[in-house]
């Protein structure tokens, strides 16, 4: 009796088919010698019967091309609608494409960065070389005063004196006295 209380549970299922295959052939070992079973499990036939006789089947026409037209008429979103442009853009592309996006983005992401440095360095120059274009004209002007101070300062002897200062680049100065094999470079000192 314990063993049909035990397959009665499994019956319902065994009818529909629900059963693990190894069940199936444990309830069907059973219902081959107890006849209560078997006419538990003719109960539940008849019962499934009855059930799908009581409410007819819908008429599946045309079912499924009608549930694909509302699937279509529904917009995806945003992201959706992206992933499947760029997937579409991969396969008619290829991985060039993506190649070419990255390339664009490292560009873009080399001229963010490198812009304000720039600018930043190219402005700099430019206050060092007007920096140094002033301390080259005072040095100029201090030497103009004081180079006849400095000749009376040395008691008439032979001297050398700067007249003239040529650059083409601010920031260095070279002078150079050819009668006495004399070249001077000059530094300014470099501001912070």
């Amino acid at each position: 009796m314990t063993r049909c209380n035990e397959i009665s549970l499994l019956l319902g299922a065994f009818e529909d088919g629900e059963l693990e295959p190894h069940e199936m052939q444990e309830v069907a070992r059973h219902l081959a010698s107890c006849k209560s079973c078997e006419e538990t499990l003719a109960g539940y036939s008849a019962l499934s019967r009855l059930l799908r006789d009581a409410a007819p089947a819908p008429a599946l026409d045309g079912f499924a091309h009608a549930v694909q037209a509302r699937i279509e008429q529904l917009r995806p979103p945003l992201r959706v609608r992206l992933g499947r442009w760029f997937a579409d853009q991969g396969e008619r592309f290829g991985g060039g494409a993506a190649v070419a996006f990255a390339m664009a983005a490292a560009a873009i992401l080399t001229v963010a960065i490198t812009t304000p440095l720039a600018r930043n360095m190219v402005g700099a120059g430019d206050h060092a070389a007007q920096i140094a274009a002033r301390d080259a004209r005072a040095v100029a002007s201090e030497a103009a005063q004081s180079s006849g101070e400095l000749a009376s300062a040395l008691g008439g002897e032979p001297a050398t004196i700067i007249s003239k200062l040529e650059t083409s680049n601010p920031d260095i100065a070279v002078w150079s006295e050819p009668s006495q094999d004399t070249t001077v470079i000059w530094l300014p000192d470099q501001q912070p």
